[in-house]
């Protein structure tokens, strides 16, 4: 199902306004979390970053394409997470954490290239502070 989506940022600046917003967006969950009796924190909402591409790319949220979209994502984060690889620090960083699985998420829906999604993720590091969300 296709539902009403978003025109895809163009410009870097473009990005990070959007990333600020789906992190915003996921943030919205945490009342549920609460009721259900698993708190959602700032750190954890990473986690939600490929359904809120999947959402403000109005696409849909199950199927065998969603799950290859998260997977990929939550994949990117731990890649991005080795202490004996590569280590951006994201356990830290919560807000770079969601960029890096928003982007990855765009990236697996072949909305981005490897060179667009690193210049993206290379502003975001710039200029993404963490008091923004």
């Amino acid at each position: 199902m296709t539902r009403n989506k978003r025109p895809l940022p163009r410009l870097p600046k473009d990005w990070l306004e959007e990333i600020v917003e789906a992190r915003a967006h996921a943030a919205g969950t945490k009342p549920f979390g609460e009721i259900l009796g698993t708190p959602i924190s700032n750190a954890d909402l990473f986690h939600l970053a490929p359904l809120v591409c999947l959402t403000f790319r109005g696409r849909d949220l199950r199927g065998p394409d969603a799950k290859r979209i998260t997977e990929t994502a939550l994949a990117n984060y731990v890649a991005n997470s080795d202490p004996e690889g590569i280590d951006h620090g994201l356990e830290r960083k919560p807000i770079l954490a969601f960029a890096v699985c928003y982007v990855a998420a765009h990236l697996a829906l072949e909305l981005l290239d490897e060179q667009e999604a690193e210049a993206v993720l290379s502003y975001c590091e710039e200029h993404l502070s963490e008091d923004q969300v």
